[in-house]
């Protein structure tokens, strides 16, 4: 189902409905085929408390989900926000070292997130780091790690350089974490059996114009898709057309730039 996130929101919803909201009339015509309006009927007052029980289970598992993953995006997006006010601090914090170090700094940083927005974020979609963008980051570490601290004046800045440095790595390692945490399969499996279900109970009820019917049932497909639909996105922060941007980054590339 990856596929589906490249495409533009309109047009995903737009085919996913047309095509649920066929099988749904499909399936409302071959139960009304097969079943007389008296046995349909007969379904009213034993499955409507059914149906109501089971709605609220699945609504439950929805709100759930749907937090859950929201959460998860929110947080990604905070990761890469943070990552890089952090690297803009340790090019402003690096001001304060001395001569040659200081003009060092910057093309390391630039390198670092040139690969960043331009190798790592395309492999981002499928979970995976990138091993130039890793290497920039470890240059990084190994220019400020092996400096020579006897030529360091101001001690405080260069201990507040190598925080950021630190907690730059940290929302590194959050944000290709997150670019692989997604919802487990099972769940998938139960929230589609849900969707399933929650329409198929509707074919069991009898309204006298099947037309009404059908416009009840298409709506609940609708919901149930664009709800479905919402947690794919949500569940994926770092692929498809609405995935984390890396204007953050670009930010930070300007501000570079500007500088050096």
């Amino acid at each position: 189902m990856e596929f589906i996130l490249n495409w533009h929101p309109v047009i995903a919803v737009t085919i996913l409905c047309v095509v649920t909201v066929s099988i749904s009339y499909a399936g409302l015509k071959l139960v009304r085929k097969y079943f007389t309006e008296d046995v349909l009927r007969q379904n009213h007052e034993v499955g409507g408390f059914i149906f109501n029980a089971f709605g609220l289970i699945y609504a439950v598992l929805i709100a759930f989900v749907v937090f859950a993953t929201w959460t998860e995006f929110d947080n990604s997006k905070k990761n890469v926000d943070r990552e890089s006010i952090e690297l803009t601090d340790i090019y402003h914090n690096s001001k304060a070292l001395p001569e040659p170090f200081r003009k060092q700094v910057a093309p390391l940083l630039k390198a670092y997130t040139n690969d960043v927005i331009n190798d790592e974020w395309q492999k981002l979609e499928h979970g995976e780091p990138s091993e130039k963008a890793r290497e920039s980051f470890n240059n990084l570490w190994t220019f400020f790690t092996t400096i020579d601290r006897s030529l360091i004046k101001n001690e405080i800045a260069y201990q507040e350089t190598l925080k950021h440095l630190n907690d730059a790595g940290e929302s590194r390692r959050m944000r290709l974490f997150d670019s692989t945490n997604n919802i487990p399969g099972i769940i998938w499996v139960v929230l589609l059996f849900g969707a399933v279900v929650t329409v198929i109970y509707t074919y069991f009820f009898y309204a006298k114009n099947i037309r009404h019917q059908f416009v009840m049932t298409s709506a609940l497909t609708v919901l149930n898709t664009l709800i479905l639909y919402m947690i794919l996105l949500l569940d994926n922060p770092f692929s498809g057309y609405t995935k984390v941007d890396t204007k953050p980054f670009e930010y930070v590339l300007q501000l570079l730039n500007a500088g050096m």
